[in-house]
This record gives structure tokens, C-alpha cells and sequence, in this order.
């Protein structure tokens, strides 16, 4: 399980790079509730704003942003309703947490932010999905998911 976070790893590098292709390509047309919020963010503590698009909202943006579709492992190659897998599930590199990523797309545009601008939080969800270009989500079955997250 080290090669997931090992960024010299093939199966590091090749997810990163389709993730990377498919980003770019679904913020070309994606309407999505998360990305599209107009409400205005006020500027306040990056902390404060990273622990409130981290209480669910950045979460649910993965599981919708990010909808792969497969039936098979990417790490053991198993595949779903055979040996105990009852389902692939995203799993988010342990490189860096949902709060790590957010913490990079407020400091991305806080200059904006704190400078009198107006910000969305549409616009800093938008910059958590960019900022998925350093962070590899695997699709892992229940079991290495489960394996992998205790490392």
C-alpha cells in the first residue's frame, strides 16, 4: 500500500495524470451545486472557512465532482460482489487531507479575498477541485480502503 503514496509510484503517477485530464475537462462543463454557490465569503480566518466547507461540503463535492465509474480495485485488482468486495469506493490519498487541500485553494486566492474582492465559495471549491492536481483519489474496494486508511 506505500506505492499510493509514493510519488514516484506508477500507479501514483498514471492516477494523477488521468485525474488531472479528467479535472480539466469536467470544470469545462459541469453544473454542480457546490461549484455554481454564489454565496459570498467574507473575509475572516482561512481556518474558519476551511472548517466550514470541510464540515460535508467539500466531501460531497468529491463524491459528486469525482464519479468514477468501475467495478474493479485499482490496487488489487478485485473486482465488486466477488471475494467480500461489496463496493469501490474514492479514496483520498493519505499525502494530504480534504482540510490540507482546502487550506491550499483558500491561500491560492486569499490576495483576493483579504484585498476587497468579492470571493464565492463556488470559487474556492472550484480551486479545492484544481488543487486535486498534487492528491491521486484511488478507486479502492471496501477492503483496501479499509486497509489503506489505517496507515
Amino acid at each position: 500500500m506505500e506505492e499510493l503514496n509514493n510519488r514516484e509510484s506508477e500507479i501514483f503517477k498514471n492516477t494523477l495524470e488521468k485525474q488531472n485530464k479528467f479535472i480539466t475537462e469536467r470544470l469545462k462543463n459541469i453544473r454542480n451545486k457546490y461549484l455554481d454557490d454564489d454565496f459570498i465569503v467574507a473575509p475572516q480566518k482561512k481556518e474558519n472557512i476551511i472548517r466550514h466547507l470541510n464540515n460535508g461540503i467539500a466531501a460531497n463535492l468529491i463524491q459528486t465532482f469525482f464519479n468514477y465509474k468501475t467495478d474493479t480495485c485499482i490496487f488489487c485488482k478485485g473486482v465488486k460482489g466477488e471475494n467480500g468486495i461489496r463496493q469501490i469506493e474514492r479514496a483520498h490519498c493519505n499525502n494530504y487531507c480534504r482540510s490540507d487541500i482546502l487550506e491550499l485553494a483558500v491561500a491560492e486566492i486569499s490576495d483576493k479575498l483579504y484585498g476587497g474582492e468579492t470571493v464565492t465559495a463556488g470559487e474556492i471549491l472550484k480551486k479545492f477541485i484544481e488543487k486535486h492536481d498534487c492528491c491521486p483519489i484511488y478507486m479502492l474496494c471496501n477492503k483496501c480502503h479499509n486497509t489503506y486508511d489505517k496507515k
